[in-house]
Formats: C-alpha cells, sequence, structure tokens
C-alpha cells in the first residue's frame, strides 16, 4: 500500500503515581485530548487515534472530537495495545506516541515522520537526547548507547557508558516515541519477553535480543512529561502563563 502512517496513542487508566492521569483536567482539558490534539495538530500523521481499555478514556477522546479504539485488557504492554489497532486500521507504518507527552514539538514529530519512510521490515526508530549530570544517575531515565551510524547498540537504566578515567563524551537518553514499519511491528510483537527485557524492564531491548535495528533521531527538546503531581502542576502553570 502508500505510505499511510498511523500514530497510535496508549492510554492507560491505572498509573502508580498518579492514578486517572488520562483524565486529568488541565484547563478543563483531559491530559489525553491535549496528548492528541499535538500530534494532530503537528501534521506529521495520517491518521491518530488513542488506544485503550477503558471506557471513559475513549468516550473523552471522542467527547473532543478524537478516534478511540477499544482494546484488550490483557495487554502487557502499549507496544501490544498499539499492534492489536494497527491489525484493524490499514497502514504502511505505525507510531508509538506515549500518552503523558503533551508538549512534543512538531518539528520532530515532521523529522520522525522523514525518518520512518527511510527503515525496513527489521528495523524500528526512536529518539534520544542529550542527558545532564543528573539524569546519568536517576534510574527513570533510560540511556542509549550509539554505534557510528546513530544505531542502538545498547539501552540501559545504568548510567552508560561508564568513564574510567577523566574522558568526556555524550550521554544520551532515550525519549520513547517508536516508529515502526507494519511488518516490523508485527516482526517484534511475535518476540517473547526477552532476558535483558525482563532485567532492565525495558521493551525495547527485546528487538535487540532479537536482531533487530533500532535506529535513533538525535533531538534535544524540553519537554513536561506527567509522571507525577509535580509534573503535573508543572505543566498546568506552563499552559496557564
Amino acid at each position: 500500500m502508500d505510505n499511510h502512517i498511523l500514530c497510535v496513542i496508549p492510554a492507560r487508566y491505572a498509573a502508580q503515581r498518579l492514578p486517572g492521569k488520562p483524565l486529568t483536567l488541565i484547563n478543563g482539558v483531559p491530559l489525553i485530548v491535549w496528548v492528541y490534539n499535538n500530534a494532530v495538530a503537528s501534521g506529521a500523521f495520517d491518521e491518530v487515534c488513542v488506544a485503550t481499555d477503558d471506557i471513559r478514556i475513549a468516550e473523552a477522546v471522542e467527547l473532543a472530537g478524537g478516534r478511540a479504539e477499544m482494546t484488550a485488557e490483557t495487554h502487557k504492554s502499549g507496544t501490544d495495545r498499539i499492534h492489536e489497532v494497527a491489525q484493524r486500521i490499514p497502514c504502511s507504518h505505525v507510531v508509538n506516541l506515549q500518552g503523558d507527552e503533551p508538549q512534543i514539538p512538531a518539528e520532530l514529530l515532521n523529522r520522525f515522520h522523514d525518518n520512518l519512510l527511510q527503515i525496513d521490515d527489521n528495523c524500528l526508530l526512536t529518539v534520544v537526547g542529550h542527558a545532564t549530570i543528573e539524569e546519568k544517575a536517576e534510574p527513570d531515565c533510560v540511556k542509549v548507547v550509539l554505534d557510528r551510524s546513530g544505531r542502538a547498540l545498547y539501552f540501559s537504566r545504568a548510567g552508560i557508558p561508564f568513564v574510567r578515567d577523566d574522558g568526556t563524551g555524550s550521554t544520551y537518553k532515550h525519549m520513547g516515541i517508536y516508529g515502526f514499519t507494519a511488518r516490523s511491528l508485527d516482526i517484534f510483537c511475535s518476540f517473547p519477553e526477552g532476558e535483558l527485557e525482563r532485567l532492565e524492564r525495558l521493551e525495547q531491548l527485546r528487538a535487540l535480543e532479537n536482531g533487530m535495528d533500532i535506529r535513533c533521531m538525535v533531538y534535544d527538546f524540553t519537554s513536561i512529561g506527567i509522571d507525577t503531581p509535580e509534573d503535573l502542576e508543572q505543566f498546568r502553570r506552563a499552559v496557564a502563563g
């Protein structure tokens, strides 16, 4: 089929640090709708939808004029949820956009679109940026090391690469946007959970363990990912000003 990029935003109601996060209101608008509207406004995708197992989230998106797809409650990951939706909606490429990142720049999403069209069926695309000194030590900040062509060698919650002596160099952090061809998504989701994936609790390691390429687009941007009540208040202040 001709190129048709489907952007899917996975959303669950349950969240350990911020229960009901997708439906949290900011200026009267649910967080998931902020993310959906930002994706649509970028113009980077042919189609955008929210994938959820909670009817309340689906209704909130549809009330705002968006598209939502109900998915099974048994999915272990957002990628599995996206895969279910991609089986129903014809597409050549699929983007997994996190449901708690309402301020991803349109320029990034459009560059991601252009790079996504260059990958093959044994590959996925993601985004990395430069980590701060503080982020290097944070397990919640996922680090990645790249080869000379920008492919991921490894992702870890540990501080990699380890600087043994007085050397200096960049440490990259993973930004959490994924792009697949429809076929590479099928292939990825056919693999069982990997050992490194289980140990690090990082889904992308499943691809590396099974010989898939992960190409990394370097793009530094500042946004407020909503993980905690403090993040939520920061975002509220940002959009209020």
